[in-house]
């Protein structure tokens, strides 16, 4: 058992705590008998992990007969109270870190905290960055953080706040002397919302819509984004002036929220133009609500008098013009605000937003009536209806007002009484324009190349459904720019682009929905981002002759010129499906190192678009350390990365940690730009790459032996985890297959997900082993191979997410998995498994120096051995669900989604 730290002690108090009480409301609400059950069981349980040797034996036996012995009305409630259980000890965990970061920066003298943005300007410093330099490249920074659903996510909105508010009770705990009393409401408090928890339904009856994956996306922005970003920005101003002693000053905004939620067609029917074009409606109308009630807020709290401050002449002029153009807010204003010119101001652009809301509201209406008739009334009016000149027209509109507010409010000496709150709101109109998120389109490629082809025929040609409804699609975009601006929706990306007239095809259809230039003569008109997604090992391998021709087909070339910059997508999902780990990274390496030298050749700027899951075999890992192991010049100023929806809970479900998620990734951009890391000599770097690109072609050929040349794997993957409960279970709106068809047609997502599930999680490191050893067993191999990690953060990287998966899995979990596949398949396949298990943990132990796996990591290591013995009693359960559903008894759906829920929040990882 891992030693206890005494920094520790408070988060041990938490889960005690939390525990205790959802105990008690077990009791309260299941009875005795229940939770003397879940307790056995619990016991069995860790008694099978860290009791004496000699017994762990007898304890999985008994803990076994237990879960198979459970009656059926018992085993929803115990899968329940372990899911709950992960939820509350997640949240404890969530708050100690938020503890932590707080007491280190409280304790005098203490070194920045690691990845902190001080922490970075003091990197920066030592590596000679001066501080012209550093505020140069704090300037250059473009961050965009695209929000993503997830087919794997099933939180509610509801259990969502539920959490938020008791996160709020513990850290009220923390800050406050409570007296007597308090403490016991507070624990009053914190037992309610563990019990509305309890009698909260986490599941869905039915298949989540778009519509309520945007809700749950949403939650997160408003909630947390919203109010966060603008301290990003002081934050940065302020660590930068405790390391170099100079103010930063005026930096806009780094960051920007996207989001593919109501956006994405890849695969999922439920996206049609109408639920598109309602997505962008959504996040406007919530942005505008937003934004209206921060504009009354600033309107109450501008109180300063023309008696006691000088209005500049800039805000005089504007109030005339206001009231010129907006009589009848002049009217009910001008006497409850005479004197009060900034107040006044601020009534006239709460009146303007109110009126963009309503057009909104309007729309959303119209559309929402439409759907319901399936089309038969007319789309909403293009012009805006009469009586809403008073609204907006842009968010640059907007923009416009405020800094003018601003600037007049520092001129007339306000700059401590107001100035900061307006510029925290033009922060906010800046980053997210009038919407909370701006969406991104996502379309297969195939529907571009056969709606271009419809367009250009000289005959009548049927149109497919897919290349209709991408037409649709950019026709909602046009419509949505022409009434709130270009960023309501900008990108379009094409997913599976294989050659240069897949993007081609996709200019051609823009043009003729009105969203690109008519020719190079008028690249102006230029109104929306084509962006390849390469996902295929092969599409990756090719990506960079595919840009080169892009770049190189003159009319192509001026549209990218009009845009100022061409965006490539990179997917790390399909292609280590496809191939493996080791390959599909080589393969991101080396497409990352060529894609800037060709926008390079053509003066073109690139911004490349990370397509990260938060699984290792899909990219996933922290986010500082996986942005500074990229590849020279891949980054540039520029980073774009999805944020998964599995992913927003542990990252931004409190502002303190959504803040330092965003620290690590600004930290680990600007490191990167201003090229302040360490880095091995070019000639090693070289040498580094050659030998992990071996690796990677011994990686490949185990991987693919087993995955797609052994007749038996497909079969014995899909009976040796919970496959078939994942592709019918009511989990998101996207279909788990892009096509009907076998393995080859399912997503990256899905075939993770199910790994996970049976605790072998294979796709982040079968044939990594292989690879390692490839070059370890030759002469000088593990010196090489140590040298590597030690020197080359991409080598590190990798390592350090293999070495955190292979300690979360649990291969005697996966071996009763197994036993549900057919013999042969199981005796053709299950072998192979384990043997590759034990030959990568040994090598990746060799090539880190140490005992047990995460050694390096004490926290993580420790989180994972308390959790373990509370995930095993759901696999062993979700095994017997699975033998009984397969053996011909009753489907048990609502009990086997709750063992996938309960095991994902224990493991904290799905897809």
């Amino acid at each position: 058992m891992q030693r206890r730290r005494e920094e520790d002690r408070p988060l041990r108090r938490d889960v005690r705590m939390l525990g205790r009480m959802l105990g008690e409301v077990l009791r309260e609400q299941e009875g005795q008998a229940l939770f003397d059950q879940e307790e056995r069981i619990r016991r069995l349980s860790i008694q099978r992990r860290r009791g004496p040797r000699a017994g762990r034996a007898q304890a999985a036996g008994l803990l076994a007969e237990a879960l198979e012995g459970l009656p059926g009305e018992q085993i929803e409630p115990i899968i329940r109270a372990f899911t709950v259980y992960f939820r509350l000890v997640n949240l404890a965990e969530q708050h100690h870190r938020v503890r932590r970061a707080r007491a280190h920066a409280n304790t005098a003298d203490a070194e920045p905290q690691r990845g902190s943005f001080e922490a970075t300007f003091h990197a920066l410093r030592r590596a000679g960055i001066s501080a012209a330099q550093a505020r140069e490249g704090v300037r250059r920074l473009e961050i965009i953080l695209t929000l993503t659903a997830h087919p794997t996510e099933a939180s509610r909105r509801t259990v969502l706040s539920k959490l938020h508010r008791l996160a709020g009770y513990l850290e009220q705990r923390d800050r406050c002397r409570q007296t007597p009393a308090e403490k016991e409401r507070a624990l009053a408090a914190v037992r309610e919302e563990i019990t509305a928890l309890w009698q909260t339904d986490e599941i869905r009856h039915e298949r989540p819509s778009v519509g309520d994956e945007v809700k749950n996306v949403a939650w997160y922005i408003e909630e947390i984004l919203w109010n966060l970003l603008p301290e990003v920005t002081d934050q940065i101003a302020r660590a930068f002036g405790r390391v170099y002693g100079e103010p930063l000053g005026p930096t806009p905004g780094p960051v920007r929220v996207h989001s593919w939620v109501g956006g994405d067609m890849d695969g999922n029917p439920r996206v049609t133009p109408d639920v598109l074009e309602d997505a962008i409606l959504a996040y406007r109308v919530r942005g505008l609500r937003r934004l209206v009630r921060a504009a009354q807020q600033l309107g109450d709290a501008l109180s300063q008098s023309s008696r006691h401050v000088t209005p500049p002449p800039a805000l005089l002029a504007s109030l005339d013009r206001d009231a010129e153009r907006l009589p009848e807010v002049a009217a009910t204003w001008n006497a409850r605000t005479e004197g009060e010119p900034f107040r006044r101001k601020l009534r006239f652009v709460q009146a303007r937003l109110e009126a963009t809301l309503a057009l909104g509201e309007s729309r959303r209406a119209a559309l929402h009536r439409r759907m319901e008739t399936h089309g038969s009334e007319p789309p909403p009016s293009l012009a805006m209806p009469l009586g809403n000149a008073t609204a907006y027209g842009s968010p640059e509109e907007l923009s416009a007002d405020l800094e003018l507010v601003a600037d007049t409010l520092a001129l007339a000496g306000c700059a401590r009484s107001g100035e900061h709150e307006v510029r925290a709101l033009l922060a906010r109109v800046r980053a997210f324009g009038f919407s909370i998120a701006e969406l991104e389109a996502r379309a297969p490629a195939e529907d571009a190349r056969a709606a271009a082809g419809t367009l250009s025929s000289s005959t009548t040609v049927q149109m497919s459904s897919g290349a209709a409804r991408l037409l649709g699609a950019l026709d909602a975009i046009a419509r949505a720019q022409r009434e709130s601006g270009e960023t309501a929706c900008r990108t379009l990306i094409l997913s599976m682009t294989q050659g240069p007239d897949d993007v081609l095809a996709a200019l051609a259809c823009a043009r003729a929905m009105g969203l690109g230039a008519e020719g190079k003569a008028d690249a102006r008109g230029a109104r929306i981002d084509i962006v390849p997604l390469f996902e295929s090992y092969q599409a990756l391998t090719g990506s960079a002759d595919i840009v080169r021709a892009l770049l190189d087909h003159p009319d192509y070339r001026e549209h990218v010129r009009a845009r100022g910059v061409q965006e490539v997508m990179i997917g790390y999902s399909d292609s280590s499906k496809e191939v493996g780990l080791l390959a599909a990274t080589a393969a991101l390496r080396r497409t990352q190192e060529a894609l800037p030298a060709v926008a390079s050749e053509a003066g073109i700027t690139l911004r490349i678009f990370h397509g990260r899951g938060e699984s290792v075999a899909r990219g996933g890992g922290p986010a500082q350390e996986a942005i500074l192991a990229l590849p020279p010049g891949a980054v540039a100023g520029r980073y774009k990365a999805t944020e998964q929806g599995e992913a927003l809970d542990h990252k931004y479900a409190r502002p303190e940690l959504a803040l330092r998620t965003l620290e690590l990734v600004l930290g680990g951009a600007l490191l990167h730009t201003l090229d302040a890391q360490p880095r091995a000599a070019p000639e090693d770097l070289k040498r580094y790459a050659a030998a992990f690109d071996e690796m990677a072609d011994a990686g490949r050929l185990a991987y693919r032996a087993l995955v797609w040349e052994d007749p038996q794997f497909e079969k014995f993957f899909s009976t040796a985890t919970p496959l078939d409960a994942i592709t019918r279970l009511n989990i998101g709106s996207r279909p788990s297959k892009r096509a009907s068809g076998g393995m080859e047609s399912l997503r990256a997502i899905p075939w993770v997900f199910a790994w996970t599930q049976n605790r072998a999680i294979l796709p982040a490191w079968y044939g990594v082993g292989t690879g390692l050893a490839s070059l370890g067993e030759t002469r000088g191999g593990l010196a090489l191979l140590r040298e590597m990690a030690a020197s080359w953060p991409f080598f590190r990287a990798l390592l350090s997410g293999v070495e955190m998966v292979l300690a979360k899995s649990e291969i005697s979990i996966f071996t009763r998995y197994a036993a549900l596949a057919p013999e042969d398949a199981r005796a053709a396949i299950a072998p192979r498994i384990l043997e590759e298990h034990t030959r990568t943990r040994r090598w990746v132990k060799r090539i880190l120096g140490v005992k047990k796996l995460l050694d390096g990591n004490p926290t993580l290591q420790r989180s994972i051995a308390l959790r373990n013995p509370y995930v095993d009693p759901l696999s062993y359960l979700q095994v017997e669900l699975l033998r009984s559903e397969r053996t011909g008894n009753h489907p048990r759906d609502r009990e086997l989604l709750l063992t996938l829920n309960g095991i994902a929040a224990g493991m904290r990882n799905t897809g």
